[in-house]
C-alpha cells in the first residue's frame, strides 16, 4: 500500500501541445505516405502507462511528447531523408537515452515497442525490421540500466548490435535454412555500426539531454561524487564535522536505497550535498563545534532558529551558484521537509509558555518528493540521534531507528515520497544493520606488564 503518490494534472496548454504534435506528425506522415498507426499506438501506450499500469515516476506529458518526437525524427531522417535501411534506425541509441535519463525499465519497454513498430511501418510493415529492432531495444534497456562507466555503455551497444543482427539474420533465413554462404555481411556491418555509433553518440549528448529534461544520470552522479568538487572541498575544510556526518548519512542512505530498489547512487550523492549550506556558518552547528562551545546559549531561540533553518536556503543558493543538477538541489531543499526545529522550539516554550510557537519553528518545506530524498531525510535524523545514545547497544539502536521512522510517518513527512510500508520496514532493517556495524564493540587488549619489556628508546643488540 502506498502512502501517497503525487499526481500530475492535465492543463489546457498540455492538451493543446499534444494536439499540435499529433496534427503536425499526421500531416508529415500523410505527405510521405507513412502509415498513421504508430501515432495511434503512441497514444494507446501513453493511456496504458498513465491510467492502467500507472507507472511510477512517469515523466511529465511534455517530456513524453519530446521523447516521442525524437523517436519519430530519428526514424524519419534515417529512412526518408538519408534513405537508409530500416535496420540502420538508431533504436539502440534512442532506448539507451531513455533508460539513462529516466532510470525506468517499464518506460524503456514502452518506447521499445513504439520505436520498433514505427520503424517497421516506415519499411512497409517489415516484420524482420520490427522484431530485430524490438529485441535490440529491449536488450539495450536491460544492458544499460544503471550503468556507471562509459566503457560499459559502449559494450552494451556492441552486444545490442550483435543481438539485432542475430534476430534479423534468423528471421530472414527461417524459411530458406541457415548456411555460411547466406551470411549477410552488409547487415552485420549496419547492425554493429548502429550499436557502436549509438553508444558513442549517447555518451556525447547525454549532458545536453540531462539539462533539457532536468534529470541526472549515473555518469554525472559519479562526477559529482568526486571529493575534489569545489563544494565538497569547502565542506571538508570549513565544516569537517558536517562532512563526517554526511559520509555516514551517505552510507545509510545508499544501503537503504539498495534494499528497496531505489537509485542508491543518487541517494549517496544527494547525501553528500544535503547539508552543504552549513559551510556558510559552520560554527553554529554542533558537529563543527570542536571543542564543544554552545554558541546558541547567548542567543534568543528565535535567532538560533533562523540560523539553523537558513542553512537550507543558503545551501540551495550555493548549489545554484555551482550549477548543481536540480535533482541534487532537491535533497538540499527537501531533506528537512516541514519538520520542527525541536531543541529551540522547546527553549522558546520555556521562555514564553503562553505563546504558540509550533508553526514558527518549522522548516518551510517542501516535504520529500522522491524515495531517495525521503531516505536521506530519515538517515539524516537517525545519524544525528545515534550520536546521543550513551550506550548504543543493538536493542537501543533498533528502538531509536523505529521511533524516528514512526514519528516521521505519523507527522506526514513521508506522504509525498511514494514510499510504501514495506519499503519503510526494509529501510529500518538496513539502518539498524549499518548502525550496529558502526557502533560495534571491541575487546580490551591487555597491557604488557612484563618486567623484561624494553623501553622505546632501547635498541636491539
Amino acid at each position: 500500500m502506498k502512502i501517497f503518490t503525487k499526481k500530475n494534472k492535465f492543463h489546457l496548454g498540455t492538451i493543446s501541445l499534444s494536439a499540435s504534435f499529433f496534427l503536425i506528425s499526421g500531416f508529415v506522415f500523410y505527405l510521405y505516405s507513412i502509415d498513421f498507426s504508430p501515432l495511434i499506438l503512441a497514444l494507446l501506450l501513453f493511456v496504458y502507462a498513465k491510467f492502467f499500469r500507472k507507472i511510477e515516476d512517469l515523466p511529465s506529458y511534455i517530456d513524453l511528447l519530446l521523447l516521442t518526437s525524437i523517436g519519430v525524427i530519428i526514424a524519419f531522417f534515417t529512412t526518408v531523408t538519408f534513405r537508409q535501411s530500416g535496420y540502420a534506425i538508431p533504436a539502440i541509441g534512442f532506448i539507451m537515452l531513455v533508460t539513462f535519463l529516466f532510470d525506468n525499465l517499464e518506460l524503456a519497454l514502452l518506447f521499445s515497442i513504439f520505436i520498433s513498430y514505427l520503424s517497421a511501418s516506415m519499411q512497409g510493415g517489415s516484420f524482420d525490421v520490427g522484431i530485430s529492432l524490438f529485441c535490440a531495444s529491449l536488450s539495450t534497456a536491460l544492458l544499460s540500466y544503471r550503468l556507471r562507466r562509459r566503457l560499459q555503455i559502449i559494450r552494451a551497444g556492441v552486444v545490442a548490435g550483435f543481438i539485432q543482427f542475430f534476430i534479423a539474420f534468423t528471421v530472414e533465413n527461417s524459411q530458406t535454412g541457415f548456411s555460411i554462404s547466406s551470411l549477410n555481411l552488409d547487415l552485420l556491418r549496419i547492425c554493429l555500426i548502429n550499436g557502436v555509433a549509438s553508444s558513442i553518440v549517447v555518451i556525447g549528448i547525454l549532458p545536453i539531454f540531462e539539462f533539457i529534461f532536468k534529470v541526472v544520470t549515473n555518469i554525472s552522479l559519479l562526477e559529482l561524487s568526486d571529493f575534489n568538487h569545489p563544494l565538497l572541498r569547502r565542506m571538508i575544510l570549513e565544516a569537517p564535522g558536517t562532512y563526517q556526518h554526511s559520509l555516514v548519512v551517505a552510507n545509510l542512505a545508499e544501503a537503504a536505497a539498495e534494499a528497496i530498489g531505489a537509485n542508491s547512487l543518487l541517494a549517496r550523492v544527494g547525501a553528500y550535498y544535503h547539508d552543504i549550506g552549513k559551510v556558510i556558518k559552520p560554527h553554529y552547528f554542533v558537529e563543527n563545534q570542536i571543542p564543544y562551545q554552545d554558541v546558541h546559549k547567548r542567543l534568543k531561540p528565535s535567532i538560533s532558529k533562523l540560523i539553523i533553518i537558513n542553512h537550507v536556503k543558503e545551501g540551495v543558493e550555493l548549489a545554484k551558484k555551482y550549477h548543481l543538477n536540480p535533482r541534487i538541489i532537491d535533497f538540499i531543499h527537501q531533506h528537512h521537509g516541514r519538520s520542527l526545529v525541536y531543541y529551540f522550539y522547546q527553549r522558546a516554550k520555556e521562555l514564553e509558555p503562553d505563546k504558540e510557537h509550533k508553526e514558527e519553528y518549522r522548516y518551510p518545506g517542501p516535504r520529500p518528493q522522491s524515495k531517495e530524498v525521503a531516505i536521506v531525510a530519515l538517515a539524516d535524523t537517525v545519524e544525528a540521534l545515534s550520536r546521543t545514545l550513551e550506550e548504543p547497544t543493538p536493542s537501543r539502536v533498533e528502538e531509536m531507528v523505529r521511533e524516528v521512522i514512526r514519528k516521521k510517518f505519523m507527522e506526514g513527512e513521508l506522504d509525498e515520497s511514494s514510499l510504501t510500508l514495506r519499503d519503510l520496514e526494509r529501510i529500518t532493517q538496513s539502518f539498524i544493520r549499518i548502525l550496529n556495524a558502526i557502533f560495534h564493540t571491541r575487546i580490551n587488549y591487555p597491557k604488557d606488564e612484563s618486567p623484561n619489556k624494553k623501553s622505546p628508546n632501547q635498541k636491539e643488540s
